[in-house]
């Protein structure tokens, strides 16, 4: 018990939860290992949007005026030269590791929703998982075009069953408990 108790402070003090600093999970619900997940993921982020469009975004400025000045990186003509636009110039995004999911599925439900009624975008989505959308997109045309140079037909059978989940998954509550008799 006082073990317990010293690291749920610790924990507190340094802004994670007790099960992620024990890596005890015995006694939490998927609703409270998510919503622990979740706090610690917005103070992980918080502290990597920090390094990274700080340190990140310096270091690769650096790179790049050097790639530039020895001729490794051609420039395109622009209006504006890497002095005159140096923040342009070095804007990036930076993406890292994606959050853990604890229920894959329903992680996907979810994003799919947030998508689907227009609060989210597939770029947003994938970068949750740590995944650049482009290289996400460009690889599927890759691989269906391969499919279908192959005579592969596309998997339905995955489609039907999301939709199934999402279907069950909306249908009230009395609907989908048994009732006794």
């Amino acid at each position: 018990a006082l073990e317990q108790a010293l690291l749920r402070y610790i924990a507190a003090g340094l802004g994670v939860s007790y099960e992620q600093l024990s890596r005890d999970y015995s006694k939490v619900s998927y609703s409270s290992a998510r919503a622990s997940a979740n706090e610690s993921w917005r103070y992980f982020m918080g502290r990597r949007k920090f390094i990274a469009a700080r340190l990140a975004t310096q270091m690769f400025s650096c790179w790049l005026e050097e790639a530039l000045l020895r001729g490794i990186i051609r420039p395109p003509r622009a209006r504006f030269d890497f002095y005159q636009a140096r923040s342009a110039w070095s804007r990036a995004e930076w993406i890292g590791a994606g959050r853990m999911a604890i229920d894959g599925l329903k992680e996907v439900q979810e994003s799919v929703m947030r998508i689907e009624a227009g609060l989210s975008t597939y770029e947003k989505e994938l970068a949750l998982m740590g995944e650049d959308y482009q290289d996400i997109f460009r690889q599927q045309v890759r691989e269906s075009a391969e499919r279908q140079k192959a005579g592969l037909s596309r998997p339905v059978w995955i489609a039907q069953a999301y939709q199934q989940q999402i279907a069950e998954s909306r249908r009230p509550e009395e609907e989908t408990t048994p009732r006794e008799t």
